[in-house]
């Protein structure tokens, strides 16, 4: 059994996720159980898959890995002294050593999804551990070689994938191409598919996660929330009644733009309705996803900023590092006498920036902001001065550049030496937050910090020279003795130019 790329983890025991404490005390960088939802940015962790079934688990928020440090002086106790820490910097396939970052994951229960893992370089299970007396209080333990009989070593294993993470306030389009809006219907507060304006009174709605994904939603305009009764959806739950399952959905990814969406209580899925008595009124009653239940989700906003946007570059991941002659050229030295010749080598440079914001869906709201952009430079990740406009979610902008520079190679008599210009190509991966501010239709302002975004970059750096000596067989020369080829890659152009895919 093959886990998803993207997981969270759940304990059996509550609905509590894995994270890891962030607060540069003693403990910064421990994992433990404590992320409140599912869609908590620090809950999303990536498995890197190695060899015989077993896996890296890396944090998306600190690109660290799991890896199992020691430290008795937590309780002082033999059998509470080795922890699962989220701070390893690379992964470590050497079972030989304690800092291996490979785990075993054992599947328990495939029908729940709920698995065992086993640090493979000590054969130690991972496991919840509850200290009331410690500011790590629902830490990992990986301390005992055999399974926990309070079944606190089992954990629940959810696909980040089929999240569906829904921007706080929306808007529902039915395929009447209509709005969904808050009305009433045999005087009951009902929803029905029949606005033209996504900036009408009743059309905008506030989305509320649970811990466990599910959302409830209620019109911004009302105070009741959305419940499900005989099918029907109506707006009549109280904000006090939580827990009510008629009141829980759970969304589904139809594409970049649409949802489904289900209601909890009846597991029935909602769709535009029409009966004889009412006409495109939201109802729970399809099984399955039809295009009737396609709600495209668009944000009622009529203007956004995005600002102080902040790089966490000290968390910043770089991978993917290959040395390439990017271009090589020849000079030739058919005298008695050494000479320093100019070499000329040409190459094209291509960058790549990504900005991904950590909404699941790819909506049409635009905003306008700029910032510098990440690259990794000769001492690790640094953002550049200049800034980057005309920035959009999700889209790669490439930038290439034809370059050419000189360099002096000395040539020794009757050799001709060829020089390679070698550079390192690499990803770099940098989490970054970002505050949002945005204007609704009803005159009210939002603002927002947004978490656990990532910028995706690609570019050369670490510039390298290298030569290698050939000998002339010919006579010396006693005139124009000295030659230098043209650049055998790039253009001779130098040009810049972008493109955004």
């Amino acid at each position: 059994m093959t886990l998803p790329r993207f997981i969270v983890l759940k304990t059996l025991c509550d609905p509590t996720y894995l994270g890891y404490k962030h607060d540069n005390g003693n403990f910064n960088g421990y994992a433990e159980f404590t992320e409140p939802t599912v869609v908590s940015a620090n809950a999303k962790f990536e498995v890197e898959f190695a060899k015989d079934g077993l896996v890296h688990i890396r944090s998306c928020t600190n690109n660290k890995y799991l890896e199992r440090i020691h430290n008795l002086s937590i309780t002082e106790r033999p059998n509470e002294e080795y922890w699962i820490t989220i701070t390893a910097d690379k992964p470590e396939e050497d079972r030989s050593k304690e800092s291996c970052t490979l785990f075993k994951p054992i599947v328990e229960d495939f029908v729940n999804q709920n698995y065992r893992f086993v640090h493979v370089q000590s054969g130690y299970y991972l496991c919840l551990w509850s200290l009331d007396t410690s500011e790590l209080g629902r830490g990992v333990l990986a301390n005992h070689n055999h399974v926990a009989a309070n079944r606190d070593d089992i954990f629940k294993v959810i696909d980040w994938e089929t999240l569906v993470i829904l921007p706080r306030y929306v808007a529902f389009k039915g395929n009447n191409n209509r709005f969904l809006r808050l009305t009433e219907v045999g005087g009951q507060p009902s929803l029905e598919f029949s606005s033209e304006d996504v900036g009408g009174h009743s059309v905008t709605m506030k989305v509320f996660y649970r811990k466990d994904g599910d959302i409830r939603i209620k019109p911004v305009c009302s105070d009741r929330f959305w419940r499900c009764s005989q099918n029907r959806i109506w707006v009549d739950s109280d904000e006090t009644i939580v827990n009510d399952k008629d009141t829980h959905f759970r969304a589904f990814k139809v594409d970049s733009k649409t949802i489904a969406l289900l209601n909890v209580g009846n597991d029935k899925f909602c769709k535009r309705y029409i009966t004889r008595v009412t006409t495109d009124i939201l109802a729970a009653t399809d099984l399955s996803i039809t295009k009737e239940a396609y709600l495209r989700v668009l944000e009622p906003v009529l203007s956004r900023t995005i600002y102080n946007l902040r790089y966490d570059t000290e968390n910043a991941r770089v991978y993917n590092e290959k040395v390439l002659v990017v271009a090589q050229n020849s000079a030739t030295n058919r005298t008695t006498q050494a000479n320093t010749l100019d070499v000329k080598l040409s190459y094209s440079e291509t960058n790549t920036s990504t900005w991904l914001a950590r909404f699941t869906l790819d909506l049409e709201t635009k905003a306008t902001f700029q910032v510098g952009v990440p690259f990794i430079g000769e001492t690790g990740v640094e953002i550049s001065s200049k800034y980057e406009t005309g920035i959009e979610w999700g889209k790669t902008k490439t930038m290439t550049t034809d370059m050419e520079v000189t360099h002096q190679v000395r040539v020794p008599p009757m050799t001709k030496v060829t020089v390679y210009l070698k550079m390192t190509n690499g990803t770099c991966d940098v989490p970054f937050v970002f505050t949002q501010k945005d204007s609704l239709y009803n005159g009210f302002f939002v603002t927002t910090d947004v978490l656990g975004n990532t910028f995706t970059g690609t570019n050369y750096y670490n510039i390298q020279y290298d030569s290698k000596e050939e000998p002339l067989t010919s006579e010396p020369l006693t005139s124009e003795p000295l030659t230098s080829e043209p650049p055998t890659s790039g253009n001779q152009n130098i040009n810049v130019y972008c493109e955004i895919i």
